[in-house]
């Protein structure tokens, strides 16, 4: 949980490293100004102004001073600055907090690493607070901001674009999962069980269990947003919530359906493997039946008793192997019809 994804480790490079990714003011009609936090209070002046800030990791002192700045209550300061946390929606005064796990992957790194991504979602302003490792909205907000008009519908909608940026990086994991539970399915349909295979695909079901507790919340989140009445959500936004919902569930029910097919895939393995034991069981009880014929007649006449069966008879040695022999190729032949060899 402590390691970076690589890709935001290289990219957030700031005069903070590791707390204020950027506050931008977007103006209408106006090329994007960066602030500083002092500056963020004389942004919000203008009427037409949106800010974004986008912290990372940020101490109490400085999400103290960002909050104070923008005139919000002190209220949300633990919503944005908690530990990681189940998704959750807190609705303000005047403003709008949601909280969401975020996903990432390190690079040659099989499993994925989860983190935590906090919304306050005001009238003119936005305030995104990562913590864990996550990927940053650098790229969106470059995106948002060569679509002006995304970008000046608000900062609700600007927060329907960070969700589905997110749900974007739970389909990427559907991805990655899905290539792993192939090679892991191939794994096991061939019956090759080993220590490191069983730990994968308990590691793989742990990991799915959590995206499922940290997926299907999401889209109770997003309904309630869109069932919200209040000021820092439009009619629009809330459409396009709704919407975000819909989309979380299928894909909350793609990993299900991953998670069944790995479970059954498991299983298949398990009778496979178990067939393969049985019938080597099967071959080593057929031999031991064969050979156990000649083995007891030998233990016999192994006896130093002058009184046996056939010992006077001239020809009694070559009817004994003869005996063996038909005994033998009797019973090979009724496992080998019985398909025990």
């Amino acid at each position: 949980m402590q390691e970076y994804d690589d890709q935001t480790v290289a990219t957030e490079t700031s005069d903070h490293p590791g707390q204020l990714v950027a506050a931008v003011s977007y103006i209408e009609g106006e090329s994007p100004k960066p602030l500083q936090i002092d500056e963020i209070g004389m942004a919000l002046l203008n009427p037409k102004a949106l800010v974004w800030v986008g912290l990372h990791h940020p101490e109490e002192s400085l999400m103290t001073q960002v909050l104070t700045q923008l005139d919000v209550s002190l209220e949300s300061l633990g919503g944005l600055l908690g530990d990681l946390s189940m998704p959750r929606l807190s609705v303000l005064e005047r403003e709008m907090l949601i909280v969401l796990p975020t996903i990432s992957w390190n690079a040659g790194h099989s499993r994925p690493h989860f983190g935590r991504l906090a919304c306050l979602v005001g009238e003119r302003f936005l305030v995104t607070v990562r913590r864990g490792p996550s990927s940053p909205h650098a790229q969106l907000r470059e995106r948002l901001e060569k679509n002006r008009g995304l970008l000046h519908a608000g900062c609700d909608h600007i927060a329907v674009e960070i969700v589905d940026h997110l749900i974007d990086q739970y389909v990427e994991s559907y991805r990655r999962f899905e290539v792993q539970v192939d090679r892991t399915e191939r794994e096991l349909m061939r019956g090759t069980f080993d220590r490191a295979a069983i730990q994968r695909l308990y590691m793989m079901r742990r990991d799915f269990h959590r995206l499922h507790v940290a997926i299907e919340p999401i889209g109770e989140v997003c309904a309630r947003v869109a069932k919200l009445d209040a000021k820092p959500v439009s009619a629009s936004a809330r459409l396009r919530f709704d919407g975000l919902s819909d989309r979380i569930s299928r894909i909350d029910g793609l990993f299900d359906s991953l998670a069944e097919g790995l479970k059954f895939a498991f299983e298949a393995g398990m009778m496979i493997e178990q067939a393969r034991q049985t019938d080597t069981t099967r071959k080593l009880a057929s031999w031991a039946a064969i050979i156990s014929i000649p083995t007891a007649i030998a233990g016999h006449y192994g006896m130093n008793f002058q009184h046996m069966p056939a010992l006077g008879f001239e020809y009694g040695y070559y009817a004994v192997l003869a005996f063996m022999g038909v005994a033998c190729t009797s019973l090979y032949v009724l496992f080998k019809r019985a398909k025990w060899l």
